[in-house]
């Protein structure tokens, strides 16, 4: 999301706590689907030139999301970013141990009807089912939310979701926000995410992920 108050650009990974942000930083007012915004940095990055803006808009038209497609159009005529605004704002984003992400996914899709159309998912599905045979492992690493067109991974801060409070209040501390304390939004049971997994089920998140839990050094139980 972009904040033109705050001077900020936050990279919204899913099951992050992310939706928590998007409220304090004022991206909306009442909570109800599909109103986080989870642009990538690329996206994000590509907004001040509309040649790019409009090939994202095609390929989103042909797979069928015609409102997020209409966003990206509104872009070319109104950019709600210029080339200075990405280059000066302070770039952020929150990521969350990969085993701890995917199992809290899955339990979310499992709770949800929608969801679970969405995914196709049947009330017996299993966590290993769900890793194998749902999960696009391509689309839903964390890396890919936050790197450039070049490759790199030009973030101000990248915090740790099992340090959510702390480390946004060192975000907030240098947006200049005095009230750093969260919202508690979209909160998920106390149980922990490692009384999920089997060993099978283990060894598969990190076959799949293994860059990011390389890069971010998560480790399975921490």
């Amino acid at each position: 999301m972009i904040s033109k108050k705050h001077k900020c650009i936050f990279i919204h990974i899913h099951k992050t706590g992310g939706t928590s942000i998007e409220k304090k930083l004022g991206h909306f007012e009442v909570l109800r689907r599909k109103v986080q915004d989870h642009r990538t940095l690329q996206v994000i990055e590509s907004i001040p030139f509309p040649g790019a803006v409009i090939g994202q808009s095609l390929q989103l038209l042909q797979e069928k999301k015609y409102r997020k497609s209409i966003r990206h159009l509104k872009n070319v005529v109104s950019p709600e970013l210029t080339l200075k605004e990405y280059q000066d704002f302070y770039k952020f984003t929150f990521v969350r141990n990969t085993w701890s992400r995917i199992s809290s996914w899955y339990m979310n899709i499992k709770r949800d009807e929608i969801h679970r159309r969405n995914y196709n998912v049947s009330p017996e599905c299993t966590l290993y089912e769900f890793i194998s045979e749902k999960l696009d492992y391509h689309t839903f690493s964390q890396l890919p939310y936050i790197t450039d067109s070049k490759g790199q991974i030009p973030l101000d801060f990248i915090g740790r979701f099992k340090n959510l409070q702390s480390d946004f209040s060192k975000v907030c501390h240098q947006l200049g926000i005095e009230n750093d304390e969260l919202p508690k939004l979209l909160v998920s049971g106390n149980q922990h995410y490692s009384n999920f997994y089997d060993s099978k089920s283990k060894d598969l998140v990190y076959k799949y992920y293994k860059a990011e839990i390389d890069y971010f050094k998560f480790e399975f139980g921490e």
